[in-house]
């Protein structure tokens, strides 16, 4: 997106190579692609583009504002919501009483104080009110054990590290959040942990030489459109 501008035709023809994987899911105006630095306007450009190019069943957008949740919801794609800048475990449940459903939550450090840590969950589905999902960052796997067993057997756990998927699923996560196949090799891995982790421990590698997230979003936009640079 240089400029603020979208190149719609690059951007359709990732969308298309992307649906053509076995990936349950994709998440739009994440942090790999600077979601967070993006305009209201540029991300909801970005959720009505994919969902004209490929439909909506496999689509979740991050959502940085009250506005964000609103525009994915037009757009037909699951809200993804983030939590920023939460002061307590009573503004995180003040607001996902006032979420729309189904929608999903995104939990990382980096944005707010409070993440979704078991109590919480615990306290939200104790409420009526946990979202269907969350996509937590940063956790290790104890932590996705424990918010297994305090959300249920029907909330749906994406750990947000790739680094050990096998671990990962033991200990509860529904899935896996791989920003490091997010160029779309070809070929694609199969649908097996094994050959799985492999290709992304070797972009993981590649990409672990590249100091800083913008580095690192700047190799994978390389990877995934040589010769353009820029999608969304």
């Amino acid at each position: 997106m240089p400029s603020g501008a979208i190149d719609r035709q690059v951007t359709a023809d990732y969308a298309r190579r992307a649906a053509g994987t076995w990936a349950h899911r994709f998440i739009l105006s994440g942090t790999t692609t600077g979601g967070h630095q993006a305009s209201e306007a540029e991300r909801a450009a970005v959720a009505e583009l994919w969902a004209e190019t490929i439909g909506v069943e496999r689509l979740t957008a991050c959502c940085w504002t009250t506005a964000d949740i609103t525009n994915a919801t037009a757009a037909g794609a699951v809200p993804m919501v983030v939590l920023r800048d939460l002061a307590s475990d009573r503004e995180a449940l003040n607001l996902f009483a006032s979420l729309p459903r189904p929608s999903y939550l995104f939990s990382h450090p980096e944005f707010s104080p409070t993440t979704l840590t078991p109590q919480l969950a615990a306290a939200a589905q104790t409420a009526g009110i946990l979202p269907a999902a969350a996509k937590v960052s940063k956790v290790p796997t104890d932590t996705i054990a424990a918010l297994r067993t305090a959300t249920g057997p029907d909330f749906t756990l994406w750990d947000g590290t790739a680094r050990h998927i096998a671990e990962s699923l033991t200990a509860g996560a529904n899935g896996i959040v791989t920003a490091p196949l997010s160029h779309i090799p070809d070929p694609f891995p199969t649908d097996n942990v094994t050959k799985i982790q492999a290709a992304i421990d070797t972009v993981q590698h590649h990409l672990d030489t590249h100091h800083g997230r913008e580095a690192r979003t700047a190799a994978l936009f390389a990877m995934a459109m040589p010769g353009t640079g820029h999608a969304r």
